[in-house]
């Protein structure tokens, strides 16, 4: 069934599948200690936005690390952010964060205030429009701090052999398609919704083009490796995951 983005995230058995993910998982959190890092020569990482929240699984991940003042996450959909709220209250969060139910596409304030920005759920995943994208990725740029991080993941063309597959194909016609390349239905639970795939390379030119430098990207099976652990991308959802600086 067809179903576009925001009445995907509204409905409650959609939300139930993202109540049993907990915390940040490794990759994210080897992020959350990346930027920390590439900070650590400018202060303290006080401030942070979240884009795509959902039910605030990585928010609770994100207060353990930096231990911040004030956390701001916002979501396209307002069930979503009611689940948030309540976990919040439960993990005793809702005094350093504040909540908005916002599309990430018109947020642009306040600007030149969080040391970090994260996108995390692969939400870009379900950005299907590049314009869009880019949109994001100004907004967080104009968002942050200078030297202020971006880390986000995104679902990868490169991954199960049957997807690869798929766009490697559709990239022989990319003197037509150009970035619609990685466009795909995706979703789960019997819906489908537009979505977007990202190449390493269109990722990598996308952030710079947005103003970011520093940037890396490594997609899942480059991070296990780098962390000397076994990953077969071909069983696996093989994610990029991303961090760029404002500079």
């Amino acid at each position: 069934m067809k179903i576009e983005n925001k009445d995907f995230w509204e409905k409650e058995h959609i939300i139930e599948t993202q109540e049993v993910l907990k915390k940040a998982s490794d990759f994210e959190t080897y992020l959350l200690n990346q930027a920390q890092e590439r900070f650590s020569k400018f202060g303290k990482i006080k401030n942070i936005k979240v884009f795509g929240c959902g039910t605030g699984r990585e928010v609770e991940s994100i207060a353990e690390v930096y231990q911040p003042d004030f956390i701001l996450a916002s979501d396209i959909s307002e069930n979503m952010i009611a689940k948030c709220n309540e976990n919040l209250q439960l993990w005793g969060l809702s005094g350093i964060t504040k909540t908005a139910v916002a599309n990430a596409v018109a947020f642009t304030e306040p600007k030149n205030t969080f040391e970090v920005v994260t996108i995390f759920n692969s939400m870009l995943t379900y950005v299907p429009n590049r314009n869009d994208r880019m949109a994001i990725f100004n907004n967080s740029l104009h968002l942050l701090k200078d030297n202020g991080l971006l880390i986000g993941t995104v679902h990868n063309q490169v991954g199960a052999p049957l997807k690869t597959l798929y766009f490697q194909i559709r990239s022989l016609f990319s003197f037509v398609l150009g970035p619609r390349v990685g466009n795909r239905n995706t979703g789960f639970n019997g819906f489908s919704v537009p979505g977007y795939y990202y190449a390493k390379k269109q990722l990598l030119k996308d952030l710079t083009a947005s103003g970011f430098s520093a940037v890396e990207v490594l997609s899942l099976e480059e991070f296990y490796q780098q962390q000397g652990k076994s990953y077969d991308r071909k069983k696996g959802y093989n994610n990029l995951i991303f961090i760029a600086t404002k500079l």
